[in-house]
């Protein structure tokens, strides 16, 4: 992650509600540790509370860089003390202590895998805990070889989306 210490820009959505482009980043990253978690192994009910608090600190109506540097992310309903750790954390420097347990496991490129229209951390999952896919490169040696049709949960329309995914991010469209 790039870009810490946070920059605490303020910004308004369609409603008018205040929302800060920090807690968005960090949101989005609670929604990234979710779902690398699932993938590498973890069960989805375990990490439905990263999910819930994703969603709202990005909906937070003050800044998680001020709540974080005046002691107050307690503030915030259901944070103990390990989950204010890792959003201080998270805050600090956009990664936390749970994020680098987990990559010593499991490599960071499998997101990539869930980053494709259609595949979802399910199919990531999968791919990853059956058939030893951990990321693009991998997925494309599969796809030249014919094996992605033989595996369960791909069919011939996710097999062509994954095609088009690949193509167009060897074309740097995505």
């Amino acid at each position: 992650m790039t870009g810490f210490p946070l920059e605490d820009t303020q910004l308004a959505d369609d409603g008018g509600q205040i929302r800060w482009e920090g807690n968005q980043t960090i949101g989005r990253r609670l929604d990234q540790l979710a779902d690398y978690l699932v993938i590498g192994g973890m069960e989805e009910l375990h990490v439905t509370h990263y999910r819930r608090l994703a969603y709202a600190i990005s909906r937070w109506p003050e800044s998680m860089e001020a709540l974080r540097h005046e002691g107050r992310l307690k503030q915030i309903p259901s944070i103990g003390p390990t989950i204010q750790h890792m959003v201080q954390q998270l805050v600090d420097t956009g990664t936390c202590d749970k994020w680098a347990e987990w990559a010593q496991r499991v490599p960071e490129s499998v997101l990539d895998l869930a980053a494709i229209p259609g595949l979802g951390v399910k199919t990531a999952r999968s791919l990853f805990m059956n058939y030893g896919i951990d990321g693009l490169p991998a997925l494309q040696r599969a796809l030249d070889a014919h094996r992605l049709a033989d595996l369960q949960g791909i069919g011939p329309k996710t097999v062509v989306r994954i095609r088009q995914h690949l193509e167009a991010k060897a074309r740097g469209e995505v």
